[in-house]
């Protein structure tokens, strides 16, 4: 009796996961065409009616593309969450399909770590947990399958990225030991997976769009459709009759990609036209654009305008653009109000008191673009007060001299149209020369020994770094820690002529838990560091669960008059939180209770904060830890609260970061943003002027050594030489570096320089000087014999940059000057 209850059982075992057919074709176990939703809109219903239905997550939503029924993402992380109940059928699969119609949106980066389309797992932080999943990720179309983590995953891997912007179908089918995967019915990819999902056994986490590992990227503003899982190896007529639904798909999406683009297309100040419009002829993601006007005298499908004349009234004209993609053609009215034409005397009137200049006129260091017209079609002249410190045209060149403040000249623009004339003023307050001549770059250089100690470099240029004391510590970090360990070094030259350097106290081979205190320095000479260790979790009551004491930095608060100490800690299961507080006047002690510094809006995990004001806010550059990290940045106009995020990443790489430190160089409006990508072994540089887009210079950037997390001051000829002879016997950092007489008597203008630059050379220099003109790369471009007093260099061909010129003589290098090239 007992062999026949057996033998029953296996019939029946066999008869509930074989596959279903109906007319030849297989039956999913799970179906999801996104057209049953629950009353409440919560829940996406399996259609199969074996109830395997999933939760809608973060945002995630189920909307009208055309005739279809799409789960559309979105931006915050969405996915949806197919439940424990899913798991138990992944549980029992050995031969299985898994067939979806997927969307990637163009803006998503398949270059980070996660972009899973579909995952199955016994965790959501595999990482740590190492007990096994499955999934297929967007980055490189692939499928992965482990008992483990990554170290124990079979693949199958097509190797390139899934399509953007198009609807794709996509299958991976798996038949005994062999894996396959299917785009648009086409086999692109099969290899040989042992591994079944039975191994793997019932499955807790079970998502799409979302990772099973706990910092990757979820698969923002992905949209899917006909979602579907079989108990079988699904044949090749099957896959293909799926897939057949693509073309009608892309083109809903093209429509809708139309009718969107063609909402939010702004033409500015419609309302009221008195010059030439820029109407756009190409729109995002091949989208073209035609224009015609019910009035092409007055506004031309050029957008060209020709405005009423003198008395006459205003204008209306409806321009009608046609957008079109692959075929499909949306349109889409604008009407315009196109204002007469004033009188000489209004004209000027209305374009003198419109008149501004752009950017800031106080501590001016740039040249000015002064327009040359007015929007009522006024000519417009300008003439400077002080010709010697900024030409009329606007070109500055020179700053004010160190120590006497900044320079006041007065700019005249004179508009005039017809016998109408008016005058305006600016003041233009031109910048003091700051009176710095090199750069201090302080940073430490990895994870183990002595790497984890204060390193110091310099520069003449912020460009080409040389490492001092042969890029070994400059102070010994067992003699300044409580650990025997410091990292992520921070600089600042303090309002009191003083320096102040703060540190992480951390050994991390004790792991990432491991510190709770910083240290606190202090020197008047960059030479010689007093230190004191503050020890958090000691000094404070109320961080019983404190874990780890990150990236300390200072910055004076000149309200208080006192100097600020900020740095992120995690407490307990907590994310990681910047906090600030006030050091005590000695600077050995913090004498206030840390306080939270900056709310990110999700109350993600915050560190390696960094301050820098600019034309009177304050901006904090942080990095973001979990999914997608990467430095993003807030602003507040108060330096210790009301910081508004403002929600973009502005590292300019897809590889991982940290440590970012903005700087300004010397007597400039340019920024550098620099930041440790720690897991690549570089550090890369970038430029801004308005701290929002950034550029990477790379290619300009030269180092002797490999920092990690670090900082930038600006420092004096006097500093530098004293760093020098405290830990190089090098004498000038850049090019030619074995001379250092830098007391010639040389000048150049104008400086900057787009076209011809003039050097004029001092009495002292001798009659025969070589000029050498160096870009930052230390590489010579330019070479002249200065028999006269003074020699041109033509540098309207040269990259804009930075340039060094040097003066040599008989006896040698007779003297330097830095030069920008716009």
């Amino acid at each position: 009796m007992m062999k026949i209850w057996k033998k029953w059982t296996l019939v029946i075992a066999w008869v509930v996961m074989a596959p279903l057919m109906v007319n030849g074709q297989s039956i999913p176990e799970l179906h999801y065409s996104f057209s049953e939703l629950s009353p409440d809109n919560a829940l996406v219903i399996d259609e199969t009616g074996n109830g395997y239905d999933a939760s809608l997550e973060n945002g995630a939503v189920v909307r009208l593309l055309g005739d279809f029924k799409v789960l559309d993402l979105g931006d915050a992380n969405g996915y949806l969450d197919l439940g424990s109940s899913t798991g138990d059928l992944m549980g029992g699969l050995q031969d299985f399909s898994i067939a979806m119609f997927l969307y990637l949106d163009a803006s998503i980066d398949l270059n980070t770590a996660g972009n899973f389309v579909w995952s199955f797992g016994n965790s959501n932080n595999m990482a740590s947990d190492q007990n096994g999943g499955m999934f297929f990720s967007a980055n490189a179309t692939r499928f992965a399958i482990s008992l483990t983590h990554w170290t124990g995953e079979q693949i199958v891997n097509a190797r390139d990225p899934f399509t953007k912007a198009q609807w794709r179908h996509v299958v991976y089918s798996q038949s005994g030991s062999t894996g396959s995967i299917y785009v648009d019915g086409n086999l692109v990819e099969s290899g040989e997976i042992t591994i079944t999902p039975a191994d793997l056994g019932p499955t807790l986490y079970n998502y799409l769009g979302r990772s099973l590992y706990s910092s990757d990227a979820y698969l923002q503003n992905a949209q899917m459709h006909d979602f579907r899982i079989y108990n079988t190896a699904l044949s090749s007529a099957d896959i293909a009759t799926l897939s057949s639904g693509t073309v009608a798909l892309n083109q809903a999406q093209t429509v809708q990609d139309l009718e969107i683009y063609a909402d939010e297309l702004v033409i500015s100040d419609l309302d009221h036209v008195i010059s030439d419009l820029d109407l756009p002829l190409q729109g995002d993601n091949g989208i073209s654009i035609s224009w015609t006007s019910s009035h092409p005298e007055l506004i031309s499908s050029n957008g060209v305008v020709e405005r009423p004349a003198v008395g006459e009234p205003n204008a209306i004209v409806t321009l009608t653009a046609a957008f079109e993609k692959n075929g499909s053609i949306h349109t889409q009215t604008f009407e315009a109000t196109v204002i007469a034409s004033l009188d000489d005397a209004t004209s000027v009137d209305k374009d003198a008191n419109n008149l501004e200049i752009a950017g800031s006129l106080n501590h001016r260091r740039s040249d000015l673009d002064l327009p040359a017209t007015g929007g009522e079609g006024s000519l417009i002249s300008w003439s400077s007060g002080n010709e010697a410190f900024l030409t009329s045209e606007g070109q500055l060149l020179q700053l004010s001299p160190n120590g006497s403040g900044q320079q006041l000249v007065v700019l005249t623009a004179t508009i005039t149209k017809g016998e109408a004339t008016e005058v305006r003023t600016f003041d233009i307050f031109i910048a003091e020369d700051e009176g710095f001549d090199a750069y201090l770059f302080a940073y430490f250089t990895g994870n183990s020994g002595d790497q984890e100690a204060i390193r110091f470099s310099i520069s003449d240029d912020a460009y080409n770094y040389q490492a001092l004391n042969n890029n070994e510590p400059v102070l010994d970090s067992k003699d300044i820690s409580s650990t025997g360990g410091v990292r992520d070094p921070h600089i600042l030259r303090g309002a009191d002529g003083r320096f102040y350097m703060v540190v992480t106290d951390m050994v991390s081979a004790n792991g990432w838990n491991s510190n709770r205190a910083m240290v606190l320095l202090r020197s008047d000479d960059l030479i010689n560091w007093s230190s004191s260790v503050v020890n958090i979790q000691e000094r404070f009551t109320g961080h019983e669960d404190l874990l780890r004491v990150w990236a300390p930095q200072v910055i004076f608060d000149t309200n208080v008059g006192k100097y600020m100490v900020y740095w992120s800690m995690k407490h307990g299961n907590g994310p990681d939180i910047i906090y600030y507080a006030y050091a005590n006047a000695t600077f050995t002690d913090l004498e206030t209770e840390p306080v939270q510094l900056f709310y990110h809006p999700t109350n993600s995990s915050c560190i390696d904060g960094d301050i820098i004001q600019k034309d009177g806010q304050f901006h904090l550059f942080f990095k973001t830890e979990g999914s997608g990290n990467g430095i993003k940045k807030a602003v507040s106009d108060q330096l210790t609260q009301g910081y508004v995020l403002h929600d973009q990443y502005l590292q300019q790489t897809t590889q991982a970061v940290e440590g970012s430190s903005v700087f300004r160089l010397i007597n400039s409006d340019t920024y550098f943003l620099i930041y440790d990508m720690y897991t690549s072994g570089h550090y890369q540089f970038t430029e801004s002027t308005d701290l929002v887009n950034f550029s990477i210079i790379d290619q300009s950037v030269t180092m002797d050594f490999q920092p990690r997390h670090g900082s930038v001051i600006p420092i004096t000829t006097e500093e530098k030489e004293r760093l020098l002879k405290q830990w190089s016997t090098i004498s000038s950092i850049g090019p030619n570096p074995d001379q250092s007489d830098e007391d010639g008597d040389f000048v150049i203008y104008p400086n900057p320089a787009s076209d011809v630059l003039t050097i004029r050379k001092g009495a002292d220099s001798g009659s025969e000087v070589i000029a050498t003109l160096y870009n930052s790369a230390g590489s010579v471009v330019m070479v002249t014999k200065m028999d006269n007093e003074q020699a041109t260099f033509n540098v309207s061909q040269l990259a804009s940059g930075f340039y060094l010129l040097v003066y040599t003589n008989h006896k040698g290098i007779v003297g330097r000057s830095k030069l920008v090239v716009q």
